[in-house]
C-alpha cells in the first residue's frame, strides 16, 4: 500500500541501496559540517519515498553521536570558550545539566539552536552517550519523517500518471497536515522552551 502511494523511481536493487547508502552518509556529514538536514530529507523523499525516512534518521543520529563525542574528548575546551562567551548558550547547556533527555529531546524537536551546532554544545553537558542517543533519534524523527514525507508527495504531485487522482489527494493532504502539525508542536515548543530557559536569567533565546 505504501509502495503504491510513493514509488521507488531507481531502477535495481542494487542501484537503490547504493543510492540510500549514498543519502545516508549524505545526512551523516550534515550533521557534522552543517549541511541543513531539510533540503537532504526533502530531496531523499523524492528520490526513493518512505524509504528514505530511517535512512536519513538514522544517517543524522550518527552524525549527532560524532560530533557529540568529538566535543566531548577532543574539542571540550574549543567549544565551552564559545559557550562561555554567549550566555544564551551557557543557559541551554545549564538546562540539559538539569533535566537530561528530557531537555534535550525537546530541544531537538524545537531547538532555538541549529541542529549540527546544538550536536557539539551538548556534547559539553553531563547527559551519558544513550540517553543522548535516544533523545536524538527521538527527537529528530518527527521533523525527518515530515520531509521526507513533502519529498515523496512532491514526486507524485510531479508524475500523477503514477497513481490515481483519489490516492494523489490523499497523500497531498496527508502531507500537509503531517507537515502542518510538526509546525504548530514545533513553534508551540520552541515558544516555551525560549521563555523557560530565558526566564533563569532574564535573556532572550
Amino acid at each position: 500500500m505504501i509502495e503504491s502511494f510513493f514509488p521507488l523511481p531507481v531502477s535495481g536493487q542494487l542501484t537503490e541501496e547504493v543510492g540510500l547508502f549514498s543519502l545516508g552518509i549524505i545526512c551523516f556529514v550534515g550533521a557534522l559540517t552543517f549541511i541543513p538536514r531539510t533540503p537532504t530529507c526533502i530531496l531523499g523523499g523524492v528520490v526513493f519515498g518512505l524509504a528514505a525516512f530511517p535512512v536519513a534518521l538514522v544517517g543524522s543520529t550518527f552524525g549527532a553521536v560524532v560530533a557529540f563525542l568529538l566535543s566531548r574528548y577532543l574539542f571540550r575546551s574549543h567549544v565551552s570558550r564559545i559557550v562561555s562567551r554567549r550566555p544564551a548558550l551557557k543557559v541551554v547547556v545549564a538546562a540539559i545539566d538539569a533535566e537530561g533527555w528530557r531537555m534535550l529531546g525537546l530541544l531537538r524537536l524545537a531547538s532555538p539552536i541549529p541542529g549540527s551546532a546544538s550536536n557539539y554544545f551538548f556534547g559539553i553537558t553531563g547527559i551519558r552517550i544513550f540517553p543522548y542517543v535516544a533523545a536524538t533519534l527521538l527527537g529528530s524523527a518527527p521533523q525527518v519523517l515530515a520531509f521526507v514525507y513533502l519529498g515523496a508527495v512532491s514526486r507524485l504531485a510531479l508524475d500523477p500518471r503514477s497513481v490515481s487522482t483519489t490516492k494523489l489527494l490523499f497523500a497531498v493532504a496527508g502531507c500537509i497536515l503531517t507537515l502542518l502539525v510538526v509546525y504548530i508542536i514545533s513553534r508551540r515548543l520552541k515558544s516555551l522552551l525560549a521563555v523557560r530557559l530565558a526566564s533563569e536569567t532574564g535573556l532572550k533565546i
